[in-house]
């Protein structure tokens, strides 16, 4: 059973990856050291099989700008920075972390806020306003901060921590082309450029990352591709489409082919799963219920025999067979056995996208000064001992139906986001309704000095 979820595990997030919009494009460089799991534990082999560093890591991602972003395997992991020697180079120190790009990687301690740091493990800046941020990609990286509506807004900061594109859009992909989707209030996305400045207008569904001038976009629930003006190259008409180099990988109707940059098929969407060719001359497809190769007219060249099939890391392509991974050549000749439980599941994304699992991070770091700078502790909410309940009735768009008669507990804010740690309820503890069960009365000139002196404005910060 252990084995049967641990190659569901693999093709569960290859079907996740496939299925995606976008990604690809350009080839993939080869991966000279892979992460495979062997038992509980992640180490790295070279492409003849070969033991390089020792099985040790909970986690592990493809080597960048030559360091791995590996987890240790004891009880309070952490997060650091290995060399192809399997040295670490940054100690694991960190309770989260990003790849390096762009010769910068984020990172966050125990209850810290995101810092940018170097290959030497030296911090350049740290952002403690910040909730999320993402990689750098030429020379800017998008990072998110919650407003003062409790909305959750993205910008950019440069590679000396100045922002340079302020907090605005509700989401962001990555600068490619010095261009970069952004998505609106309204969740249309449009591009960018450095500055900020609108280059394309907010009126796709989803926008991908531009790719030699080419972009995949979502309208309407299907996919096409633009160019750097904004214009169409392939009208929107697939469930999904990939960049392929100078073809298309497209989804059309649940089933996987090719086409050119007309639209025009050049292989019929006929495998229910495939990935793209990626710069490869071949590539791994469904056939029924395995796997095989196909070349870029496609016709098959290696059968289909496999449980699941990659595509090919230079001469070496994964695949499994008989619940455990192993390697083949363009053959389909085994060069590494099956033998092992499963890969990482950045490889598989490298692989298949050129992207990584661990491009974005979350702050660990409890803002308390977004918190008091919210709450003004000498006059609540506006409201001070001279207040009456009239005054909360127009400040909060309240009526008398809004109070219970029969509690003392009333609550005129719920649940207000402040930070994505902290929400804010706030209450007004008295009654302001006179009499018994027969005769009640609204005193809305009730004065809420007593209120005050006996702790009856109540402000409660909630672990989100």
């Amino acid at each position: 059973m252990k084995e049967k979820l641990q190659t569901l595990t693999i093709a569960g997030s290859i079907a996740l990856i496939i299925s995606s919009c976008g990604g690809g494009g350009n080839s993939i460089s080869e991966v000279k050291l892979i992460p495979v799991l062997s038992g509980k534990e992640y180490q790295y082999i070279d492409r003849e099989g070969k033991i390089i560093i020792n099985p040790q890591f909970r986690e592990a991602s493809v080597f960048r700008e030559g360091l791995g972003l590996v987890r240790t395997s004891g009880d309070e992991s952490k997060w650091g920075f290995i060399d192809e020697a399997g040295q670490y180079k940054i100690n694991a120190q960190y309770k989260e972390a990003t790849i390096f790009s762009d010769g910068l990687a984020w990172v966050v301690s125990e209850n810290g806020a995101p810092e940018a740091i170097n290959t030497k493990g030296e911090i350049q800046f740290n952002l403690p306003e910040t909730e999320k941020v993402k990689v750098f990609k030429e020379g800017l990286a998008a990072f998110s901060t919650i407003n003062e509506d409790g909305e959750e807004k993205w910008g950019f900061v440069d590679k000396k921590g100045t922002i340079v594109i302020n907090a605005q859009f509700t989401e962001t992909s990555n600068f490619n082309n010095k261009m970069c989707a952004v998505s609106n209030n309204d969740g249309k996305w449009g591009f960018i450029d450095k500055e900020g400045k609108i280059l394309i207008n907010h009126q796709f569904d989803f926008a991908d990352d531009f790719i030699n001038g080419k972009c995949v976009v979502n309208s309407g629930g299907k996919s096409g591709v633009i160019d750097e003006e904004g214009k169409y190259i392939i009208n929107p008409q697939f469930k999904s489409i990939t960049i392929d180099g100078d073809m298309f990988f497209v989804n059309q109707d649940g089933k996987f082919g090719w086409c050119d940059k007309e639209g025009k098929i050049l292989i019929n969407p006929q495998f229910s799963h495939a990935f793209p060719f990626l710069g490869n001359k071949i590539t791994a497809v469904q056939s029924g219920k395995s796997y095989g190769y196909i070349d870029m007219e496609g016709k098959i060249v290696i059968n289909p025999q496999f449980d699941i099939a990659m595509p090919f890391n230079g001469k070496l392509a994964l695949v499994t067979s008989s619940n455990k991974i192993g390697f083949i050549d363009k053959e389909g000749k085994y060069i590494i056995n099956p033998q092992y439980d499963n890969i990482s599941k950045d490889y598989i994304v490298y692989k298949s996208t050129g992207k990584s699992i661990y491009e974005s991070i979350k702050t660990d770091f409890f803002n308390i000064s977004a918190i008091i700078s919210r709450i003004n502790f000498e006059s609540p909410e506006g409201l001070s001992f001279n207040s009456k309940i009239s005054d909360v009735l127009d400040k909060f768009k309240k009526s008398q139906q809004d109070f219970s008669k029969y509690g003392r507990e009333h609550l005129v804010i719920s649940s207000e986001k402040i930070t994505n740690d902290a929400t804010l309820d706030f209450y007004i503890l008295d009654n302001p309704w006179v009499g018994n069960y027969y005769n009640y009365t609204f005193n809305k000139e009730l004065n809420l000095t007593s209120a005050l002196i006996n702790n009856c404005l109540s402000i409660n910060i909630l672990s989100a």
